[in-house]
């Protein structure tokens, strides 16, 4: 990208037009060049069956272009006009209360051939309307997919049948798959298949709940690449992307690659507060994600962030998490919203300016600073690329495969705290990846909690560790097969011969906790850490132990193991465990054995990153703590910032972030 985009979300179809002059020029005072637009806005662009009217969108347009602001221009198939629910009531969408009524949004079923047909209607008019607008710099494909997170009507039950059989071909291979003479749930023909909404004692089977999700990602990312064709035919050279409320939630945003340029996502990740920031590695992580979801092209877009601080929290706090966004590769930041609406579901939301209409008296000062500071240093550092040599891998499968699903279950629980530890332990860059990516440009591997593994994937991650890797999971890895079905193997599965070991036991850390009052792992200098969830006990082959139990019969027994595999090593931790100091430790360990060198040596509450431009790398520490912190450096080093030149140490004032290039 030429520039940083920094500005806000604008409903221009609230406010009457004599305001959008005002709006848009306190917008460019401010130091905004972008604005996101028209997301919800389908009733005003057709207020009635047919009869269309995009000329106010069109006069919006011209006056931010007047003022210099980009528009970030949204299809608006989010939501769906009354008229639209009157005529095809069959178009609702349900959960397991029954069908929604009218009156919120995204209440319209993705697997309506009807409301696809609408859809497909007013993505259509909407991009050749619009779509040649000078003042258009990209688009965002609907709003946050992935919302609501389940849809149970009829018409979900003819697709996903559909579904089903495209997939399986035959019943009988379903029924395998599905292991469903358990409990005689055995299927004759796929017209037989419910989606099991209200279901009786046990809940719904593993594999039916996979195949579920795996279907609802499909509706989503069949709208949204229906609607990408109409984008990059009547509007090209902009660039596409949608705002994922997380790209862990729902969709599976690897799929999203096919139709788009940039993954964004809505980082409403808590501020920071006092001495907790360790939060703000959960944006490090979707940042990390986003960026490895953009085409290859590495950078990504934050296309929402709360635009105010509570009254108890330090406005510049503002600034660290956008700094935080552009130190992993965002070339925007998008803040929601502008102004408060005075009405309606979201009339107590703060925005930008207060309910009076003026700046807030709190944040102008610093969004004005923010703004001129990018504006210097962007320039700078734009083409700048990062570089890992540690990534995380995460897997929709393993999410999705977890039992009563959430947002944010177990599964996805647990690989935020693997990468929030091992990024602040080893204070370096880190990535996210998928397991058909590219290995061989990693040192460190780490597979949280990977239990469906194909024998492809397994074969993949050894070959890797084989050639000189490391990998680094617990005991559920390997365990499933595709179809989220239990191997006829001692846990870690596939992986047993890599690693060493195997399990001969199983205990749940309440029952250790009630038994002998801890349920703790000790490492080699005599740290302990608490464990939650599921305790193996381990028994070695090949394997050294290199931390152990603490209490009961497992006490003194293997708790985390290594296994040299070839040219590489495999460590086997015997638990799933959602404690970012544990993984904080682990990471220590193995940065110190593999000599993984932070970035530059900083206090604890400092995030660091990195981004490469030819020969020279830009480091971003960001102090996340409302207290004064320092970081070292052994080289001469100039802040981009503040243009100081010097080596030793740089003081960090609370929420403030420093640019080094070396």
């Amino acid at each position: 990208m030429k520039e940083f985009y920094l500005g806000s979300s604008y409903y221009p179809e609230w406010w009457s037009e004599s305001e959008w002059e005002e709006d848009f020029a306190k917008m460019e005072a401010l130091g905004f060049n972008a604005v996101r637009m028209g997301e919800f806005a389908w009733s005003w662009y057709e207020p009635e069956e047919g009869k269309y009217n995009f000329e106010p969108m069109l006069r919006a347009l011209d006056c931010a272009r007047k003022h210099g602001i980009g528009v970030v221009m949204c299809t608006t198939t989010a939501v769906a006009p009354p008229w639209l629910y009157k005529k095809h009531p069959e178009i609702k969408g349900g959960n397991k209360f029954g069908h929604y009524d009218f009156g919120g949004r995204k209440g319209q079923c993705l697997s309506s051939d009807i409301f696809l047909e609408y859809a497909e209607k007013i993505t259509e008019k909407q991009t050749e309307a619009l779509g040649s607008h000078p003042a258009i710099i990209g688009w965002q494909l609907d709003n946050e997919p992935g919302f609501p997170f389940w849809d149970f009507d009829e018409n979900c039950n003819i697709g996903f049948r559909k579904w089903l059989k495209k997939k399986y071909k035959t019943i009988d291979v379903l029924n395998k798959a599905w292991f469903s003479m358990m409990w005689s749930n055995v299927y004759n023909d796929f017209d037989e298949i419910q989606i099991p909404v209200n279901i009786s004692e046990g809940g719904w089977s593993p594999q039916v709940q996979l195949d579920y999700r795996r279907y609802f990602s499909f509706t989503f990312n069949r709208l949204l690449y229906m609607e990408a064709g109409y984008v990059r035919k009547n509007s090209p050279d902009r660039f596409i992307y949608t705002n994922w409320p997380g790209a862990n939630w729902s969709v599976n945003c690897f799929d999203g690659e096919k139709y788009l340029d940039y993954a964004a996502w809505d980082n409403y990740v808590p501020q920071p507060f006092g001495d907790d920031y360790r939060i703000q590695l959960r944006a490090s992580m979707e940042h990390s994600f986003d960026r490895r979801l953009s085409n290859g092209r590495n950078e990504f877009l934050v296309a929402e962030q709360k635009a105010f601080v509570d009254a108890d929290t330090n406005p510049e706090v503002i600034a660290a998490q956008t700094w935080l966004n552009i130190s992993h590769g965002a070339f925007g930041t998008l803040f929601f919203e502008w102004r408060t609406p005075n009405g309606s579901f979201e009339q107590g939301y703060d925005g930008i300016l207060g309910k009076d209409k003026n700046y807030r008296a709190d944040t102008k000062p610093v969004l004005e600073k923010l703004s001129a500071d990018i504006r210097k240093v962007y320039p700078i550092i734009k083409n700048g690329k990062t570089e890992s040599d540690i990534a995380i891998l995460y897997s929709y499968e393993n999410s999705w495969g977890m039992r009563d699903w959430v947002v944010d279950g177990f599964y996805d629980e647990e690989f935020f705290n693997c990468y929030g530890g091992f990024k602040n332990a080893l204070k370096t860059n880190i990535d996210v990846i998928g397991m058909q990516d590219d290995f061989s440009k990693y040192k460190i591997i780490v597979l949280p909690n990977h239990r469906i593994t194909t024998e492809e994937e397994a074969q993949k991650i050894m070959h890797f560790v084989s050639e000189g890797g490391t990998v680094v999971m617990n005991s559920e890895c390997g365990t499933r097969d595709e179809n989220n079905q239990t191997r006829e193997l001692l846990a870690p599965g596939l992986f047993s011969e890599l690693c060493g070991s195997s399990v001969s036991g199983r205990v749940y850390s309440a029952d250790m906790k009630k038994h002998t009052g801890e349920c703790n792992v000790r490492f080699a200098d005599g740290s302990v850490y608490e464990l939650t969830g599921e305790v193996d006990a381990i028994a070695t082959d090949t394997a050294v132990k290199i931390a152990e139990y603490t209490s009961g019969r497992l006490n003194g027994t293997p708790a985390i193991t290594s296994n040299d595999f070839g040219f590489g090593k495999a460590i086997l931790y015997g638990f799933n465990n959602c404690n970012i100091y544990f993984y904080e430790k682990l990471a220590e360990i193995i940065g110190k054995e593999y000599g993984i060198e932070p970035l530059i040596k900083a206090e604890d509450g400092v995030i660091l990153s990195s981004r490469k431009c030819g020969d020279k790398e830009y480091i971003f520490a960001i102090n996340m703590k409302d207290s004064e912190n320092s970081v070292r450096f052994r080289y001469e080093m100039k802040e981009l910032i503040s243009g100081e030149k010097g080596w030793g140490k740089f003081n960090l004032a609370p929420y403030q972030t420093a640019i080094f290039e070396r």
